[in-house]
């Protein structure tokens, strides 16, 4: 991926936005945003510690507090939630007690069951991958809807949309 900082934020090493590190490099919690040129949009990342293994580049997870000293935000398995939950996707394998940047929105690569482009997807409790929101076709946002699929797969990867700022009602089942 080509990254560029917006508002000239030139603290952070871009290439770390895609790298995990047993090490603490920047204040967990902070929001960057970056044009991404190779998608041609804005992306934003969260830095954050992992809680468990990501070998799977897309995978979901919800991003919380956590319990203080160097793991003040951090990730979780997707937990069913009426509403408000944060989820977030590793751009590269990640290990477990790793720091890393987490991607909340714009144009990314997320690890999906069957799901055709346009379809809105979502992400339901312990799932390790965004399903169709509904039923395939779905193009209809509702509470769950973490985004929209630009592409199509049969269990594999898509690349996906998300709005800056969405939080989702996670639900157990699909439909529930």
């Amino acid at each position: 991926m080509a990254y560029k900082a917006i508002n000239n934020i030139q603290a952070v090493d871009l290439d770390s936005l895609n790298a995990g590190s047993t090490t603490k490099e920047y204040p967990l919690g902070t929001i960057l945003p970056v044009n991404d040129t190779s998608k041609g949009g804005e992306s934003q990342f969260i830095y954050v510690k992992a809680h468990a293994a990501f070998a799977t580049v897309g995978t979901p997870f919800e991003i919380q507090a956590g319990s203080g000293g160097d793991a003040e935000v951090v990730t979780a398995a997707v937990a069913e939630i009426v509403s408000g939950a944060k989820i977030g996707f590793n751009t590269t394998a990640i290990a477990s007690g790793e720091y890393f940047w987490a991607q909340i929105a714009g144009v990314l690569t997320a690890a999906a069951g069957t799901v055709a482009a346009g379809d809105h997807v979502e992400v339901l409790a312990a799932g390790t991958t965004v399903v169709v929101d509904g039923t395939t076709g779905s193009t209809v946002q509702s509470t769950k809807s973490i985004g929209i699929a630009k592409t199509a797969t049969s269990s594999g990867s898509i690349d996906l949309v998300i709005i800056p700022g969405r939080t989702v009602q996670v639900a157990a089942a699909p439909g529930a």
